[in-house]
């Protein structure tokens, strides 16, 4: 993986435009054990039956996908889109195994492509912390969804990212700038107010953390040495109080100390 690249800030928005699609792909497939309780607790939420459409918003590589085909079928439908090509590439050459009523398209999540009332069910997992407008992706998805079907959301709060360090001064000044490096870095909390707006029923928030405790997934999951990097170029943090602060993380890594805190939002609901 090229190191140099930064995985989770704007460049996410345009993967193809970036030139590094193959590290994004390796960095979903890294992530993704993380996330695995959290995604299984996702689709449960959703209350998918044989039989039933559902959409799922910015899928990637279609792992998640897969999964939820399994969920709808015999007889259900599951289509995922994504803005790359080349993610719904990888998708497609993934899926193409399975014998599951599977469907990969490129497509835009604010302008969808389906009428009104068609899904049983629709979807996005930390999608919307890269959106251009949330609030529209949202009423699109709350749009082509069926009266009784279900909404969910799942995505971060990076302003609520937690990294266990002697310096807790330097360690402000990176998360902060790791949230700034997100186009909507605070959008966990803003997700009920979102739902609300758009008209979702019986909407429900939960949150849960991953706890990360070694420094190589928490720098896979949090860019921890790119937005350093990023720090000391825009003179937020001086060379030596990050050298000394990453030194720490390092120490803690060796000793088996070292422990970081993602927080995600699940809001989900259902359209009258």
């Amino acid at each position: 993986m090229n190191s140099s690249v930064d995985l989770s800030g704007a460049a996410f928005c345009d993967v193809d435009g970036t030139g590094y699609a193959k590290d994004f792909i390796n960095y979903l497939d890294q992530a993704r054990d993380y996330f695995r309780p959290l995604k299984v607790f996702s689709h449960s939420l959703l209350e998918l039956r044989p039989g039933q459409k559902v959409l799922d918003i910015g899928c990637g590589c279609g792992d998640d996908l897969t999964e939820l085909a399994k969920l709808v079928a015999p007889g259900g439908r599951a289509i995922g889109i994504d803005n790359s090509q080349l993610m719904i590439n990888e998708a497609r050459q993934r899926a193409a195994g399975y014998e599951l009523p599977l469907r990969f398209d490129l497509g835009d999540a604010e302008s969808l492509g389906w009428p009104s009332d068609y899904f049983d069910a629709c979807r996005a997992d930390r999608v919307f912390q890269h959106l251009q407008d949330p609030k529209r992706t949202l009423a699109e998805m709350f749009r082509v969804l069926k009266p009784g079907g279900r909404v969910l959301v799942v995505d971060r709060d990076w302003g609520m990212v937690e990294v266990n360090a002697s310096d807790v001064e330097t360690t402000c000044v990176v998360l902060n700038r790791a949230c700034a490096g997100i186009r909507n870095g605070r959008i966990g909390r803003k997700l009920y107010g979102l739902f609300r707006n758009v008209g979702v029923i019986d909407t429900e928030v939960q949150t849960k953390f991953v706890s990360i405790k070694t420094f190589v997934a928490a720098d896979t999951l949090l860019d921890l040495r790119v937005v350093l990097g990023h720090a000391i170029a825009e003179k937020l943090v001086s060379q030596h109080a990050a050298a000394k602060w990453l030194n720490d993380l390092l120490d803690r890594d060796a000793s088996c100390k070292f422990l970081a805190t993602i927080p995600l939002y699940i809001a989900f609901g259902r359209k009258e």
